[in-house]
Parts: C-alpha cells; structure tokens; sequence
C-alpha cells in the first residue's frame, strides 16, 4: 500500500478563479498522500497523468506493530508513519479584470510533509477471518508556491508563495482478510475500508478553513508461495496481488475517477530465528492503473506481525 498520486487535475480541468484553484490542488495534494500512499515499507512512489500532464514524486516510511496477544482470539496493535510528497503542473487560468479576460499560467509547486500515530485491535474468528478497527491521528504540513508568468498573477503570488498550513486528518479504518493454506501456497482475500476527514486551518484571510472528507475501499486477493530457496532456517518465497480501490467522497471531484487498480508482487526473506527483532524482510514493486493515470511504487522493509 500506500500514495501517490493526483493532485492537480481539477485545475486543468475547470475553470475557476486563482483562489479556487489553489483550494483544489491544497485539498488534492493533502488526500492523495493519504489515501494513495503504501502501507508497509520503506516507499517511493512515481505517477504520471497522461490526460493533464503532471507528474508527482511521493515517499513514506509507514509501520504497524501488534502487541503480545491478549488471549488466544485478540491482540492490539500500533501503526503509523510518515510521508513526503512534492507536487509540479504548470496551470492556466481565466480572470476577468475590468471588462477584459486575461490568461494566467502559473507553475505550481506543493511539498506536503506528514506525520501520524494510530492502533486498533485485531480479532481472530473461529471462522478464520482476521477482524481489525481502529483509529489514527496525522498531522500535515503543506508549503505551496505559486510563480505567475505576468504582473497581474502578483495576486497569486501574494496569496500562496512561502505559505506554510497545518493541517489535522482524523482516519478510521476497518477490515477483514480470510487466509488459508493449501499444499504450501497461502491465498488470501481482504476488505478494507478507510475514512479520512482534514481539518485545514489556513492563516491568511482568503480561505477561513475548510474541512474535508475522503473515503477508500479496498478489495485485495492474493498468495503467497510455499518456501522456493532456502538456507538453513531462513527461506524465500514469493507473493503476487491485485487490489481493485474504490474512492468516495471530495477527493472524486479533484481526481476525476472513483476506481482505480494495483497490482504488485513481494519477495519475501523469511527469519524465524535470527534475528529476533524481525520476522521476515522484503521487497516490494507494484503498478498502478486508472483512466489517465499511470505510476509504480517500489517499497523495502521488515516485518514484526505475529
């Protein structure tokens, strides 16, 4: 899992005022890091929207962590992380000033830095259906700038250059994954569901503040091999995955599309012995699909899941 991803399509593709565009992309750029970013590992994400013609960088250093159970069915656990994104289009928009319309293009800058602390609780059914739910704060902090080409942009300038926001993201999520093991292999099947809610407090005047709300389900089917190389205790295998996403809330009106497709494959070097502190390290390299979007996220890291 995971970012990403989109931010300025809304810009390219309605035609509103320099403030109202500048909302948009600050509302983007804040969920997509969110919602789009990977869930485990070390990640680095690259997109590239082939229909606006934007590309965005984003990298997040996520972790989950479940505590010692409390009996044989429950465990609570801890996750978080944090993230970096930096966010480039060149934009164009129409302002009528006495009587005439001009053209401005800017170039628009976003760099939006992220932290965030959360838990929850996991229930293992007799039905062998892994129940979790919890709840995370995160805390955002977004740099925007704005260069216009011409004079009349000073506007724009004044309004965003070498702002810096704060921003609070309260996230609920729930999910359910059922795992079973045939001859070795481990296929699974996964239902998330994630809300996020921003409560942007901007400090100039123009924009009071808003709030936000996004919200992502996740479908995800996969497996894992039986061991293909092993040495001594430690062993490889192999897992492969889709993931169909479907987005609901502001965030459609700036991206443009509510569902979107991942797929991915993990190698896996497993320890079960040494060293202590880590279960299994792996490696991670996965592609992301929608209508005008195209990216792939690389990801490392180690895993300390009972």
């Amino acid at each position: 899992m995971k970012f990403w991803i989109l931010i300025f399509i809304s810009i390219s593709l309605l035609a509103q005022t320099p403030e109202g565009s500048a909302k948009k992309a600050y509302l983007a750029n804040i969920n997509t890091l969110l919602v789009f970013t990977s869930e485990s590992g070390l990640s680095s994400g690259h997109y590239r929207f082939t229909k606006s013609d934007f590309k965005m960088q984003s990298y997040s250093l996520p972790f989950r962590h479940h505590f010692k159970p409390l009996d044989s069915k429950m465990n609570w656990f801890a996750n978080g992380g944090v993230g970096y994104s930096i966010t480039r289009l060149d934009t164009q928009t129409r302002v009528s000033r006495s009587g005439t319309d001009i053209d401005l293009r800017h170039d628009n800058k976003l760099q939006t830095y992220t932290a965030g602390l959360g838990g929850g609780l996991r229930y293992k059914s007799e039905m062998g259906v892994d129940f979790s739910g919890g709840m995370g704060l995160i805390y955002s902090r977004v740099g925007t700038s704005v260069k216009p080409e011409d004079d009349i942009g000073d506007a724009i300038k004044d309004f965003f250059d070498s702002q810096y926001n704060d921003n609070i993201t309260y996230k609920l999520f729930i999910s359910a994954e059922y795992k079973k093991e045939i001859e070795g292999f481990k296929p699974y099947g996964k239902i998330d569901l994630k809300s996020y809610e921003t409560k942007a407090d901007f400090t100039f005047d123009v924009l009071a503040g808003f709030t936000t709300q996004s919200d992502v389900a996740t479908f995800s089917v996969g497996s894992e091999t039986p061991s293909l190389m092993k040495y001594e205790e430690n062993y490889l295998s192999l897992e492969g995955y889709i993931k169909f996403n479907y987005l609901h809330g502001d965030i459609t009106d700036v991206v443009r599309f509510k569902k979107y497709i991942n797929m991915g494959v993990l190698a896996y070097w497993n320890t079960p012995d040494f060293p202590s502190w880590a279960r299994r390290f792996y490696a991670e390299v996965s592609t992301v699909r929608a209508e005008g979007l195209e990216g792939y996220n690389i990801a490392m890291g180690f895993s300390l899941e009972l």
